[in-house]
């Protein structure tokens, strides 16, 4: 059975889950993460548009009748303030196992260029719509024991992969999970560039123990899993076939044109794919961000719901949302429409009803945290948006699960206390929550840009690994923290870094932390430093990745 080809058959016009509503001029739900359950039930998530400059939020619906109704969504997970996730969580990959759901997601802190050297990022919840503690480099949101007792937290997030290229390529992320055996298969995609400049985009593999809590921080790399076909080739969406015994992809390709297409690839073992069919019968063109539905280990097998989606639309952010249901069965050899052609299908609006609140976020430049001295106060004000996501003021509720020697909180009213920080819970507009950091400084405290200056650097990772097979372009970069409490990510000598003491026989370092090999394997250390601060890295040259 393994050895024979399948081949995907759309099966109806489908319907849109999301378009947007009459008045609207944009508005989205893009890559769909859909889980099935025997009964029909189902859970969705979607990357939906964010708010005071964060790109993306996710947001979640259900349905119990096979996906003829959908209930009123929700904002389940969005940035966390001040950290490596700041900018968006898009791209949603959704999984369970061991008692929770895992929900995979891209972001960064380079918000140039709409978002580039993007991270991969994970969080956890016992619920599908939350709420949800992020990986934090060494376990699971954040947790402090005070007079009062227990405080739990989000937790500001650490990548699960991290990428360390050259900071103006799109870098990796868009997730995909599959669980089979107790092996969680991780898929994500990689952008980046060669040592001569030139650029490529691969679907990676790697691979997790997924009966251990931990497992984000013990992934095994397992190579590329397929090479994306030119830029237009989107991500994948990987499920497991119990009944043909074969891991599926799904992808859009020729993305956002008007000969877009389902590309469908086909794995044996889970680490290697092959191209198998495309398809554009029924599909809507201009289509992007496909998902395809399975179950809690994201497989699918005969009797579920089999359901696939993508965002289409001919308006760039004026996106409908589209699910069909399909079919799988055997083929011998490449299956392609391509002489078909996908749908000129228009996003209809969906008429305007009454709309309800789906988020609350403080109203602060930048996001989700205020900065204040010690005895200062600071009224908080919290913003509500609906389904269209129009903003409007939201009423304070109560304030909570926040330390009480940080900060004190009377009504809307927050007061400093000792220095530190703390996370609140702020409840708002009709009951919806955001999680809000508050930082106290020392009275005195200078927040100015103009008097700034580097207190200290540290590394995001200790350890850089090449591969002269692969010959891909690496940056060292630092995370430099400042006197007025800003920080950023760095490896350029516009902002003062210099690197030394490498073997020159290995490497060469450029002032912007480029690392170029000479063709010999080997282990060196390259030192980076800022001033009198210096942090010093691992460099492995190997033959092969």
């Amino acid at each position: 059975m393994k050895n024979m080809g399948i081949k995907l058959v759309v099966k109806d016009e489908g319907y849109d889950v999301y378009a947007p509503m009459e008045g609207q001029t944009w508005g989205y739900r893009y890559g769909p993460s859909v889980m099935v359950y025997d009964d029909k039930h189902a859970d969705a998530w979607f990357a939906s548009p964010g708010a005071l400059g964060e790109a993306d939020w996710f947001t979640y619906r259900h349905t119990d009748d096979g996906g003829k109704t959908w209930s009123d969504e929700v904002v389940v997970l969005t940035p966390t303030a001040d950290s490596m996730d700041l900018f968006s969580v898009c791209d949603p990959a959704v999984i369970k196992f061991g008692g929770y759901y895992y929900i995979g997601y891209t972001s960064t802190i380079f918000t140039a260029n709409g978002g580039v050297c993007n991270n991969g990022f994970v969080a956890r919840s016992k619920n599908p719509d939350g709420p949800f503690e992020k990986w934090t480099g060494d376990g699971w949101g954040e947790q402090r024991m005070t007079e009062q007792g227990e405080l739990r937290w989000m937790g500001k997030p650490a990548p699960i992969i991290y990428f360390d290229g050259e900071w103006s390529a799109w870098g990796e992320g868009e997730f995909s999970f599959v669980v089979s055996n107790d092996v969680l298969y991780i898929y994500y995609t990689k952008t980046s560039r060669r040592q001569d400049g030139t650029g490529y985009s691969y679907t990676m593999a790697a691979t997790a123990d997924a009966t251990d809590p931990d497992w984000p921080g013990k992934i095994r790399q397992r190579g590329v899993a397929a090479v994306r076909a030119g830029g237009g080739n989107d991500s994948f969406d990987v499920v497991y076939s119990d009944e043909f015994g074969k891991f599926i992809a799904i992808s859009t390709d020729k993305r956002f044109t008007a000969d877009s297409m389902l590309a469908i690839y086909e794995s044996d073992n889970g680490l290697r794919f092959r191209r198998c069919n495309e398809l554009r019968e029924k599909i809507g063109y201009m289509c992007h961000n496909s998902g395809i539905a399975g179950d809690e280990h994201h497989h699918v097998k005969k009797g579920d719901l089999h359901l696939l989606g993508y965002a289409y639309g001919d308006k760039w952010g004026y996106w409908g949302t589209r699910f069909h249901e399909y079919s799988i069965k055997k083929c011998n050899g490449f299956y392609s429409e391509k002489d078909k052609k996908s749908e000129e299908r228009a996003v209809a609006a969906k008429p305007r009803k009454a709309l309800h609140s789906i988020n609350v976020m403080p109203k602060t430049t930048p996001p989700r945290f205020y900065r204040l001295r010690e005895g200062e106060s600071v009224t908080v004000e919290m913003i509500s948006l609906d389904s269209t996501y129009s903003a409007s003021p939201a009423k304070i509720e109560s304030i909570d699960n926040y330390d009480r020697s940080v900060i004190s909180a009377d009504g809307d009213v927050v007061k400093a206390g000792r220095v530190g920080y703390t996370f609140a819970d702020v409840k708002a507009g009709g009951g919806l929550t955001a999680e809000v950091l508050f930082y106290v400084y020392p009275a005195g405290f200078d927040f100015s840009e103009e008097s700034k200056y580097p207190v200290d650097v540290a590394p995001t990772q200790d350890e850089y690994k090449l591969s002269l097979a692969e010959d891909e372009r690496k940056q060292i970069r630092v995370l430099v923290q400042y006197s007025n409490g800003s920080w950023k990510e760095t490896g350029d000598a516009s902002d003062g870094i210099v690197y030394y003491g490498y073997d020159e026989e290995l490497i060469s370092v450029d002032e912007n932390g480029i690392i170029k090999m000479k063709g010999k394997p080997g282990v060196t250390r390259v030192t980076a430093a800022l001033g009198s601060f210096e942090v010093t890295y691992k460099i492995k040259i190997n033959k092969r990745m």
